[in-house]
């Protein structure tokens, strides 16, 4: 059969609609230093968000599971997989990374010459 000509149409208008987004996003971070550390911080939340799922999925955990082992709520760890939620803790990064059997580490940069990694779990 032949290809479906709505769904192909359609591509194009996600593309300059993606295109004006970046393009947005670009011309707010060169002028509002706010803007760039609002942005730096909604990255950091769906990295910890991401990272809380890709272990529990990496070690088959449900949910359910992984809060059981780790002594919380099913609610609790779907709102720590969720990127808007800003309340990740450390102490409860450590019990996920532990009940999934992941090493953690931390470390702390600063230019030029402080740079540390410590192991948590």
């Amino acid at each position: 059969m032949g290809s479906n000509p709505t769904r192909a149409s359609t591509k194009f208008p996600i593309i300059m609609k993606r295109d004006k987004h970046n393009d947005f996003v670009g011309r707010r971070m060169k002028k509002s230093s706010i803007y760039r550390k609002t942005f730096a911080r909604a990255l950091q939340q769906i990295d910890l968000a991401l990272l809380v799922r890709e272990m529990r999925e990496d070690a088959r955990f449900t949910q359910a599971e992984l809060a059981r082992k780790v002594g919380t709520t099913q609610s609790v760890i779907a709102r720590l997989e969720d990127a808007e939620y800003a309340g990740h803790s450390l102490t409860m990064l450590e019990r996920i990374a532990t009940a999934c059997g992941v090493a953690l580490r931390l470390r702390a940069e600063k230019k030029p010459h402080f740079d540390r990694e410590v192991a948590l779990a």
